[in-house]
């Protein structure tokens, strides 16, 4: 099986959900657990490791610095002894006393400077040390690791001032000075073991390195806060000796060739800005906190191979009861009540569900045979059959058998409706009969008197009919007459219209008279005034008499043809005017003729509409009649039909009544 085939086995079945919710909630919660305890073990390791280191700088700085007073105090008691002062007192009783003190505190050597910072015992100059120009000011002075000019070697210098006859806060006539074992701050180092690969250091108040188990560092003077200028990989430590020497007290962690460290530091009062930093791999203390953890891890495992196991335990006691009584129920719903039950004692919640299942198998199985016997019985035509299983009908089931007692009731007291009903239709059916034959010969004499009726409409159809066409043609030649009378109308008005065009030109021909008078009255004169020059001219106007004599006698024959040609032009208006009314006369008779005959030929039309809508009428008649009779004969024939159907009817009732003889009906309640 697959790997995806085995999860949508678990994702599609309860055992499967059932595993994976339980298991999923017990390992996350198991890890989110097993993280915390580690988280917490982890945080308290570090926390309670950060406390332990500080505290241990602490100490540390503690312990150099009562190293430092010591020495301290030691030369300031020198520096008060009178007899180191009085210059009474040998060299060889000074050097004797320096050297019992040097050999009581176990230091290496001492010496006594005088004002100008030279010893007493050598001769040699320290003026220019620090240790004696910060002597000289009335305080004593511990030394960063110097190259001593006694020895070449690395020293330490423990300086005090002397005073005046041991009197305090008098003159300062010299300076003490003690010198302890070149060693003695690295040997403090080496003392403080915080871890296998745990280490501790010191830095001047220039991060420069003055005491540490490896001398060589302290020979070399190493600087990391120099270094780390060029040197990135010292960087982290830089920061954190940066701290240092600014004062602080502090925790960190670094990492340094590869290897992760945590560091504590402290300063060292009452020193020259010195402090100290004790140094650890982280590795040397979380192996606890790994064992811690893996033994968490572990735990966690074991508990989740416990829980695995339980869980799968769980889902198969709660999963597997579950999934045979689904697919007993599956098959079921196929229409399967024979296979047998699966048994299950678990006596829990799926013991009930076992149960639950075997009651609906079983259940299901009586109430489907008892349904099939019922059903059985009434296709057997016996309705009158009682349930034998009613116990089983509970609760919705209940509606099943009063279903089935509905059905059984419904088609009983159906039949028996339809007995009834047959016994009706049988009596129904004879009389029925009986109308129809009657119904048949009435049928059949309608028939006859139908077709009388229809002859006689056909005949005065006809006759409508002829009217229709004769007032039709009437009406059209009297349209006609009318067209006609309407035509010379329009004759008569032309001609008018000409009459009255010739009354105008004559009108305007008098007017041309009367000019042609007026130009004969002009010649007249002018012939009058020609005859007067003439004479006067004598016979110089013989000639020109003569002329106008002839212009004159022209004239009054134009005055003679004008009077003739108005009398004969009057006289023709006369004759106009006369033929104008004349022609008026006739218009108004021709449009009154008009008139008439325009209402004759609507009076026609109307007569042939009237003709056309009765001749109209008389076919509607006609088909009616046509239908009434058609439907008197269908009446008859369908009397006759129904008469067969009903004797038909009536044999087949009988037949009902004897099927419904062969079912055995329950008595309804």
């Amino acid at each position: 099986m697959k790997i995806q085939e085995i999860k949508q086995l678990y994702h599609e079945t309860i055992k499967g959900k059932i595993t994976v919710s339980v298991l999923a909630l017990v390992i996350i919660s198991l890890a989110v657990l097993g993280i915390v305890a580690s988280g917490l073990n982890s945080h308290s390791t570090n926390s309670t490791l950060e406390r332990n280191m500080a505290a241990t700088a602490k100490v540390a700085a503690e312990r150099v610095e009562w190293e430092i007073t010591s020495y301290r105090n030691l030369a300031s008691d020198l520096g008060l002894m009178a007899r180191l002062s009085n210059e009474e007192v040998s060299l060889e009783e000074k050097q004797r006393i320096i050297d019992e003190r040097v050999k009581a505190n176990v230091l290496t050597r001492g010496n006594i400077l005088d004002k100008n910072g030279i010893s007493i015992f050598s001769g040699e100059d320290f003026s220019d040390r620090a240790y004696f120009q910060q002597a000289m000011t009335g305080t004593s002075y511990v030394s960063e690791p110097l190259i001593s000019k006694v020895t070449g070697e690395l020293s330490i210098i423990i300086a005090a001032p002397m005073w005046k006859d041991g009197v305090q806060g008098t003159e300062v006539v010299g300076v003490v000075y003690l010198v302890p074992e070149e060693q003695f701050l690295n040997d403090i180092m080496v003392a403080i073991n915080v871890s296998k690969n745990g280490s501790a250091y010191m830095l001047d108040d220039q991060g420069t390195v003055i005491a540490h188990k490896n001398m060589d560092l302290v020979t070399s003077q190493d600087n990391s806060i120099e270094e780390a200028k060029t040197n990135a990989k010292l960087k982290p430590v830089a920061k954190l000796e940066e701290k240092m020497i600014a004062g602080k007290t502090g925790f960190g962690t670094y990492r340094y060739g590869g290897v992760k460290k945590i560091m504590a530091y402290a300063p060292i009062e009452n020193s020259n800005g010195w402090s100290i930093a004790i140094t650890a791999p982280i590795s040397d203390f979380n192996l606890e906190t790994v064992v811690g953890i893996i033994l968490t891890i572990v735990i966690v495992i074991i508990a989740i191979a416990v829980a695995v196991v339980m869980v799968r335990k769980l889902a198969d006691n709660i999963g597997t009861p579950i999934k045979l009584c689904a697919q007993r129920l599956e098959i079921l719903a196929k229409g399967d009540l024979h296979t047998e039950i699966p048994q299950i004692e678990t006596e829990d919640e799926t013991q009930i569900l076992a149960d639950a299942t075997q009651v609906i198998v079983n259940g299901m199985g009586e109430m489907i045979g008892d349904i099939k016997y019922l059903l059985g019985e009434m296709a057997n035509n016996n309705f009158d059959v009682r349930s034998n299983a009613l116990e089983y009908y509970v609760g919705d089931f209940e509606e099943v058998i009063v279903a089935i007692r509905q059905i059984n009731h419904a088609l009983s007291g159906t039949l028996e409706h339809i007995r009834e009903s047959a016994d009706q239709v049988s009596l129904g059916s004879a009389q029925l009969a009986e109308s129809g034959q009657a119904l048949a010969e009435g049928a059949t004499d309608q028939a006859a008197s139908v077709e009388e009726l229809l002859a006689t409409v056909n005949d005065v159809s006809e006759q409508v009919e002829r009217n229709t066409q004769s007032a039709i043609s009437t009406s059209k030649k009297a349209g006609s007459i009318g067209e006609r009378a309407r035509t010379s109308s329009e004759h008569i008005t032309e001609m008018t219209q000409a009459m009255n065009k010739i009354n105008h030109a004559s009108m305007e021909i008098a007017n041309i008279i009367q000019t042609i008078e007026e130009i004969a009255d002009q010649t007249n004169l002018l012939s009058l005034n020609a005859s007067i020059e003439a004479a006067r001219a004598g016979e110089a106007g013989r000639g020109f008499a003569v002329v106008a004599g002839e212009i004159g006698h022209l004239a009054n024959q134009s005055s003679e043809a004008v009077v003739d040609t108005r009398r004969l032009i009057e006289a023709a208006l006369c004759e106009v005017e006369s033929g104008n009314r004349i022609a008026e006369d006739m218009s108004h008779a021709l449009q009154s003729v008009i008139d008439g005959m325009a209402e004759i030929v609507k009076s026609v039309e109307e007569v042939a509409e009237n003709s056309d809508e009765q001749n109209g009428s008389m076919q509607q008649i006609n088909i009616a009649i046509e239908q009434i009779s058609e439907v008197v004969q269908s009446n008859s024939a369908a009397a006759q039909e129904s008469s067969a159907t009903s004797q038909e009817l009536s044999a087949q009732a009988a037949e009902l009544n004897e099927m419904i003889d062969q079912f055995q009906l329950s008595e309804l309640s």
